[in-house]
């Protein structure tokens, strides 16, 4: 059944509820400042078409009923989402301002939140209109919607955009109401009006979610298009109506409906919620099980087309059960895909909780993986590792290993770009799910790419040119301090004092040292060690750069100042919390020999970090 509506109607003896397999609240300023625009152009009498609401009644779940005796069916919002969310922020604003303004206006008010806020169930409890997914609704009752919110604060990005787009609304009322005319409450109650009576929604009403699959894919909440993610569950839900046999009911609907709610509550807790994420968990889940040649890899369009329903027809038993497959696998690969992403969340790698140590270790290389930057290339083999080996933490902790090595060597010191060698890499992830390939060939596949590509004299050629460079425009620089910095707190049996992040979210100058200064005109205790030339030539050099928190006091001071001491007042070398500054007590006095001798140790250092093993796992 489908007919057009106006919110009033829609709202009536109806209480919503998001599902949650649906995505969390997603619009933003843009999709809210249109919607409020065309309300401003929406004459008196005339109407609005707003778009389309896709609704299931919830039959297994008993009526409700409010304290005058009014029952409501309980519905699941499948399309639509977005928009009724944001009109009920809307319609709460125009409450929340009428309730200080008169009787009249405040009998209004009542009115609004009994209607399409809350009204007061038999129990003396609200009986919301609209409930939201489980990650949201308990922030979107006690804080967006309370005329008292509590301490709780937003720590996922869709309550962030609840909590924004009530500041956004509540500015936007209060000024047009300011300046709407001289009776701001009129200016409401008009706006009320529209909104009540005057929006239209077409609402279709269907039996089974699965029966929108087809029509859900050509929708879209204002401006923002389906995600290749919604349009694999909508094919999925399709499906599983398609593939009846004798018109009898089959699980897949509800096993993609779990799948999705597990899929959308990882990804937001990982805050790996944009349509990019997204996209990427699709393309890893894909390269690693059905086709590891990325350009082969089309969307959710590779996924219909491999499971194309014109060709099972003969079959429809076979397809269900490798959509099934499918369901199942890509709910699994998700844990893996934010854990890979987001290693340092709370209960990241639990299926390796029995071998402790191992995890937090396997925390620590893949931290260093992100921090690198390049994690991509390696998704199908990490996803792979973890469903064939998951009783084997060592196995993975060595593939991270050799990973970091790979994406340091390969795409920070030759600086390769971020596709290259991915081909090989997803091939042998894919052969890896597919058990055709051993752990010991897994890893020596692994090693021979890495020796092609940054061979060791590639690597000490790059590292170790014939005479000092620059390296302070190098896009690996600050990695490499930080992991020489967590070498030196290691020593002294501990972790840096300074998180990567005080560092990585700030700017390059204001994160590296130049100890001999970029300028040294003027300065005496600089001039008389270096001339322009070998100032050019060693400025920017690895032994004459450091970590630090202090740039902007440090400045052009000799040596000797930059040094100071435990009891000198303001910051110095000596009482630095970073490890690498305070090593550079270690010199009286800074010239180019001191520089070279630096240099020197820490590339030492750099040929053990990141030597490709030749042994055997």
């Amino acid at each position: 059944m489908n007919h057009v509506v106006s919110l009033d109607e829609l709202f009536h003896k109806r209480v919503f509820r998001i599902p949650d397999y649906q995505r969390g609240y997603s619009w933003e300023t843009r999709q809210i400042r249109e919607f409020l625009e065309d309300l401003e152009l929406l004459g008196s009498n005339n109407f609005h078409y707003t778009g389309t609401v896709v609704l299931h009644a919830l039959h297994s779940e008993l009526h409700r009923m409010d304290e005058d005796g009014n029952q409501y069916t309980l519905v699941a919002i499948v399309d639509g989402q977005q928009r009724l969310t944001t009109i009920v922020l809307l319609l709460d604003g125009i409450r929340r301002l009428l309730a200080k303004s008169t009787k009249k206006d405040r009998a209004l008010s009542q009115g609004i939140s009994k209607n399409f806020i809350a009204a007061r169930a038999t129990t003396g409890e609200p009986l919301y209109k609209l409930n939201l997914n489980t990650d949201t609704d308990h922030f979107f009752k006690a804080s967006v919607l309370s005329d008292n919110p509590g301490v709780e604060g937003a720590n996922i990005s869709s309550q962030r955009r609840l909590e924004f787009a009530r500041k956004q609304i509540a500015n936007y009322l209060l000024n047009s109401a300011d300046q709407g005319s001289e009776n701001g409450s009129e200016w409401l109650r008009s706006l009320y009006k529209k909104v009540a009576t005057q929006l239209r929604f077409t609402l279709y009403q269907v039996e089974h979610e699965a029966e929108v699959g087809v029509i859900f894919e050509v929708m879209n909440d204002r401006g923002k298009p389906l995600t290749e993610l919604e349009k694999v569950k909508n094919y999925l839900l399709h499906a599983s109506v398609s593939l009846r046999i004798s018109n009898e009911p089959n699980e897949l609907a509800e096993s993609v409906n779990k799948a999705w709610a597990e899929i959308l509550r990882q990804l937001m807790a990982a805050g790996l919620e944009s349509s990019a994420d997204e996209d990427r968990l699709l393309r890893a889940h894909w390269l690693t099980h059905y086709d590891p040649r990325p350009r082969q890899w089309h969307g959710s369009k590779s996924m219909k087309d491999r499971f194309a329903l014109r060709d099972h027809r003969e079959d429809k038993n076979a397809l269900l059960k490798s959509l099934h497959r499918y369901t199942e696998e890509l709910r699994q690969d998700c844990f893996a895909f934010c854990d890979a992403y987001k290693p340092t969340r709370p209960n990241t790698f639990d299926s390796f909780n029995a071998c402790p140590k191992i995890r937090l270790e396997i925390i620590d290389w893949s931290t260093k993986l992100v921090r690198i930057g390049v994690v991509a290339p390696f998704l199908p083999l990490l996803i792979a590792a973890r469903r064939r080996w998951p009783e084997h933490p060592d196995r993975y902790l060595k593939l991270l290993m050799l990973c970091e090595a790979f994406a340091f060597r390969v795409y920070r010191v030759m600086e390769w770009r971020a596709d290259a060698a991915q081909s090989i890499l997803f091939r042998i992830g894919h052969k890896v799910r597919k058990k055709k390939t051993s752990y010991s060939d897994m890893l020596s596949e692994i090693k021979s790419e890495l020796a092609h590509r940054c061979s060791d004299d590639d690597f000490e050629a790059e590292i170790n040119p014939r005479k000092p460079s620059n390296w302070y425009d190098w896009s690996g620089l600050r990695y490499f301090l930080y992991e020489y910095e967590a070498a030196l707190a290691s020593k002294n049996g501990g972790s840096p004092r300074v998180a990567w992040g005080e560092l990585s979210g700030r700017d390059l100058k204001d994160t590296i040292e130049h100890i001999l200064p970029q300028s040294i005109d003027g300065q005496s205790y600089w001039e008389r060690r270096f001339n322009k030339r070998t100032h050019t030539l060693y400025v920017h050099d690895l032994g004459n750069l450091t970590l630090t928190k202090h740039n902007a006091h440090y400045s052009n001071k000799p040596f000797p100042k930059k040094k100071g001491k435990i009891d000198a007042e303001g910051h110095c070398y000596a009482k630095s919390p970073l490890f690498m500054e305070q090593h550079l007590m270690r010199w009286n006095h800074r010239n180019a020999s001191s520089i070279d001798e630096r240099r020197a140790t820490l590339l030492n250092w750099a040929r053990s970090r990141w030597a490709i093993d030749p042994g055997s796992p």
